[in-house]
């Protein structure tokens, strides 16, 4: 191109052709199917004013056309065949730079032309003027964003205003108005309670903080680990037993399931000895009203405005997530994108949240649930012999599923053709029925606990020190047990009875060590591990991980979008990545729950009235000590404040489990 110009060549014309993709060096040893991405900065902001053009950088995207004989395939594009073992043919990347005089449409025909239908060819193209067309869905975002912080500071202004003004109490209109008060939500956030107080099961805030952060850690070592220069090494960096808390982290959702069962079964439970009765419609639409709002901002937020958050060589992601959160929001906002979201050609979820199919399976099995909890409240020899069955059930019916279509008995990161990972994600990594089993080890849990109440529970040294013992093992023998199949390259096949033994158990296994610790923990019998995770540095970070769940991974992607070069995989940079991950999401964490988390949890509280919520009698304390507490939206007259500590918390699944206080009390 540079030649054309003869002697006219211009500085611009020049950081063109330089910025093209290149076959970089040490290509055998990373990412194969990405030639080579260029300069994309140098691109776009390449400017030759004498000849009126500037920089397009776009990435060529070519498929084998399977029409086609393999043999036809252009040599060029084969180059690395020759020398390794190493295919590029079937699907290759890389980055060119073009006069922005031409769209990505005269890229992707002249590329046709020239392949001569040998490979299938996409063109995605972004120069330095480029700008998404706002649509009405974006307008109407900005003007719901624009709104709701609108209301938050009237909500903070009137708050601070009867706070000053001691002598007058807030009228009806102003109630429905202070839960949006950013004042009274962030002190509730970050407030920290050093007291015991009874009911309260304090070591789940560590817990639930602890497995967020796995969680967090586990995606990230996947979603920019393809595009790594050193992609070809990664068996040497995973091939190690310790590997396995990252290869095995789906563990960590289980956690969270468990957690769910043991606060369901416990509120539930309280609430019946307490009322003698649960309001079942309330117990259903508590929980749509918790969980909805914040996955429904979340999910119109990327289905929106995120797609102008990403520029570079990967941005072409975002419009593929945009069509979906665009047209598939309601698979999360109903919670069935675990049985709808799959797509039969790809073989992968294709809903807008993806981390959503947990709340999806959690919700369906709270659905459920009183079909356990009640006969255990009104009848506990029957319902223990129906959590027996269940128990029984939640093993053998994954076993099964596996065993019948040859899955592999766990979530892997490797494997040959001949391991059918697709199959064991669409069938039972995602299914409730074949998911439950950590959920019914929180029920068992969560019924110990209740039963339990307030009596010391007597254990002699020797069965404390067995029962840490047994659980440590357990928890080990479920985490480090696919050691052998779960790597890049898998150098054994899983027998019938692996596949059966450790697919029907190995989750129950790991939940029931978290109950030993739960309930030697809440107990006393948790010694350093719950000085641990009962800290009350723990509570602020424990409220915000619902909405850190949901941000987190869009933020994470919003990162590898975001990418203008390949990467070096090395595990400190995935631990410093992931913490940042962290840091960002809890911050992004805040707003959410400022705008779609607290103010529906204050107005909810504000028009629903739960049975015996009458006979509560609010302790009156000072203006100046109600540090953690409701505003006066909540109050009868100025002297009565609420301690949100020492409410009636509904204990509904999932909200209590990544957010809300670990009270177990409805």
């Amino acid at each position: 191109m540079a030649s054309d110009f003869q002697g006219n060549v211009s500085r611009g014309v020049l950081q063109m052709v330089d910025s093209w993709g290149k076959l970089r060096d040490g290509y055998l040893h990373g990412t194969p199917f990405v030639l080579g991405l260029g300069s994309f900065s140098e691109c776009i902001h390449a400017d030759s004013p004498a000849l009126g053009i500037k920089g397009r950088y776009c990435s060529v995207f070519s498929l084998d056309n399977k029409t086609r004989l393999r043999a036809d395939a252009d040599a060029k594009l084969r180059l690395a065949q020759a020398s390794a073992n190493v295919d590029i043919g079937l699907f290759t990347q890389y980055g060119t730079c073009i006069p922005d005089a031409c769209t990505e449409a005269d890229m992707e025909e002249s590329l046709r032309i020239a392949l001569d239908g040998r490979k299938k060819v996409t063109v995605a193209c972004e120069a330095l003027d480029d700008r998404p067309q706002f649509t009405s869905g974006d307008i109407a975002m900005i003007s719901f964003l624009s709104v709701m912080l609108a209301v938050m500071a009237t909500g903070t202004a009137a708050d601070v205003y009867y706070r000053a003004a001691t002598s007058s109490a807030p009228n009806l209109g102003v109630r429905f108005l202070l839960p949006f008060s950013a004042y009274t939500n962030l002190e509730k956030m970050f407030h920290v309670a050093t007291e015991s107080r009874p009911g309260v099961i304090s070591c789940l805030h560590g817990m639930r903080v602890l497995s967020m952060t796995w969680v967090i850690l586990g995606h990230q070592y996947v979603f920019d680990t393809l595009f790594s220069v050193n992609l070809k090494h990664l068996q040497k960096w995973t091939n190690r037993l310790v590997f396995q808390v990252i290869a095995n982290a789906s563990l960590s959702t289980d956690s969270f399931f468990f957690l769910s069962g043991l606060l369901v079964t416990y509120g539930v439970l309280k609430e019946i000895k307490r009322t003698g009765r649960v309001d079942i419609i309330m117990y259903y639409v508590h929980r749509i009203i918790r969980l909805t709002p914040p996955i429904a901002v979340v999910t119109l937020f990327l289905g929106t405005l995120f797609r102008f958050l990403a520029s570079g060589p990967m941005a072409y992601y975002v419009t593929s997530m945009y069509t979906i959160c665009s047209n598939k929001w309601w698979f999360d906002v109903l919670y069935v994108n675990n049985f709808l979201a799959f797509n039969e050609t790809t073989n992968q979820i294709t809903d807008c949240l993806g981390q959503c199919w947990y709340t999806a399976a959690d919700t369906q099995m709270y659905l459920v649930a009183p079909l356990v909890l009640f006969p255990l409240a009104y009848s506990p020899a029957k319902g223990k012999i129906l959590l027996y069955v269940v128990t029984l059930a939640s093993a053998i019916i994954p076993a099964a599923v596996i065993y019948v279509n040859d899955f592999p008995p766990g979530s892997l990161i490797g494997g040959d053709e001949n391991v059918d990972n697709s199959g064991y994600q669409k069938l039972v990594y995602y299914k409730p029925w074949c998911r439950m089993s950590a959920y019914v080890v929180g029920i068992w849990a969560g019924y110990i606990i209740f039963k339990q109440d307030s009596k010391k529970l007597h254990l002699s040294p020797m069965q404390v020190v067995s029962g840490w013992t047994v659980a440590t093992f357990s928890a080990l023998a479920a985490l480090l047990g696919m050691w052998s199949y779960n790597q890049l390259i898998v150098e054994y096949d899983f027998d019938p009875m692996t596949q059966v033994l450790y697919g029907g158990l190995h989750r129950g296994v790991w939940c029931a060590s978290l109950a030993w610790v739960v309930v030697a923990c809440h107990c006393g019998y948790g010694g350093v591990v719950n000085d641990f995770l009962s800290h009350p540095t723990w509570q602020p970070l424990s409220r915000l991980t619902y909405s850190i769940y949901l941000v987190a991974l869009p933020l994470q992607l919003l990162a590898t979008f975001n990418l203008k070069d390949l990467v070096y995989f090395s595990h400190i940079d995935k631990i410093i990545h992931a913490l940042g991950a962290v840091f960002i999401s809890i911050v992004a964490a805040v707003l959410l729950s400022l705008t779609a988390e607290a103010p529906i949890l204050g107005l909810e509280k504000l028009i629903f009235r739960r049975p015996g919520r009458g006979e509560d009698k609010p302790k009156p304390i000072s203006p100046e000590g109600n540090k953690g507490h409701d505003n006066l939206a909540f109050t009868n007259d100025m002297t009565e404040k609420v301690d949100v500590e020492e409410e009636n918390v509904i204990m509904d699944g999932v909200s209590s489990t990544l957010g809300e206080e670990a009270v177990t009390q409805f």
